[in-house]
């Protein structure tokens, strides 16, 4: 009698026993936001594809991007937010180059001083609202080349105009972290 109401009580607990969890599979792994990790959270306010390096570009940059045509950019304008709540416009500009000597080239060029640079949104002219600040002083630059791409970043306060205090460059250096998605290489 006893071995019987073991038996029945196994297959009770096997009936109603929770059922393990099951593995994720890749499909729902990869479900979820592609998004860099970033100390920061970016929201993009505006994205464009120009159409020629050359045409966005000022000084030694023009030049250089006349003779070595980019396959592809990008420019976009991100907002964050500091721990102490201040607001932060950030530039972020990919440029896919046709090959890594040419983004080494160009990584080198646009990271020394009086070279030019691709111009960002806010200084080509695109329509932003009204409190956007100015991002033609290079404060919080940052720059980075990953293989055949260059991502450049400029950084600036809504409501302030003091000099980068590292803050900045440190916003920016998170913001270049954007550039790999931002950019998406049509061919």
């Amino acid at each position: 009698m006893l071995c019987a109401v073991s038996v029945v009580s196994g297959l009770l607990w096997l009936a109603v026993k929770p059922s393990p969890p099951s593995p994720p599979s890749p499909a729902a792994e990869s479900s979820g936001t592609d998004e860099p990790d970033t100390e920061y959270e970016f929201d993009r306010y505006m994205l464009d594809e120009p159409s020629s390096c050359a045409k966005h570009s000022t000084m030694k940059v023009a030049e250089f991007f006349a003779s070595n045509p980019c396959s592809h950019a990008t420019r976009a304008l991100y907002t964050t937010r500091l721990p102490n709540g201040e607001r932060v416009l950030t530039s972020v500009v990919t440029v896919l180059m046709p090959d890594q000597s040419s983004a080494t080239e160009l990584e080198e060029l646009v990271t020394r001083n009086n070279t030019g640079n691709i111009r960002d949104l806010v200084s080509a002219g695109h329509e932003v609202p009204e409190d956007y600040p100015d991002l033609t002083h290079d404060y919080g630059y940052a720059s980075e080349q990953r293989d055949r791409l260059v991502v450049i970043g400029e950084s600036s306060y809504f409501h302030r105009s003091d000099r980068d205090d590292g803050r900045l460059k440190h916003v920016t250096t998170e913001a270049l972290l954007l550039g790999p998605d931002q950019d998406r290489d049509p061919g």
